[in-house]
């Protein structure tokens, strides 16, 4: 079996100056791949926005949540609207209503609405609201 030399082949010679890549094939492939990494570098940021936007929003609601189950067990009397601040990036504030009846006596219970608002990387704001009644209200009663 004679062994082929493949730089001997038809279509395959190529003298001693033309070997390897041009600087054109080059320039070419370094704008493909900037191009590639510059897409890829944009989708994960804004994946990583979206991510840090969905812990907030988390951390936010269970923020609001733990205020709110610390109002509901608190004594119907000594229910107070107030705000506060947690971790140098949360504003939770919560508003008491006194529900009335329709002639305008109250009626055993108060009404919490309780905003969070994390400002810092936007104004967003979570809201959540609950009922709380005094002792002598009894479900079902008017």
């Amino acid at each position: 079996m004679e062994k082929v030399n493949l730089t001997d082949a038809p279509g395959r010679f190529q003298p001693a100056g033309q070997r390897g890549f041009s600087l054109i094939e080059i320039l070419v492939s370094a704008v493909v791949t900037a191009v590639l990494a510059t897409s890829a570098f944009y989708f994960l940021t804004a994946q990583n926005g979206m991510g840090n936007a969905g812990n907030d929003l988390m951390k936010s609601v269970n923020l609001g949540k733990l205020k709110m189950d610390s109002l509901k067990v608190s004594s119907y009397d000594e229910l107070a609207s107030g705000s506060d601040t947690v971790s140098e990036r949360y504003i939770r504030a919560w508003h008491i209503t006194v529900m009335r009846n329709d002639d305008g006596t109250p009626n055993g219970r108060k009404k919490i609405d309780m905003n969070v608002i994390w400002p810092l990387t936007a104004d967003h704001t979570v809201t959540l609201a609950t009922l709380k009644s005094d002792d002598t209200f009894r479900e079902g009663t008017p």
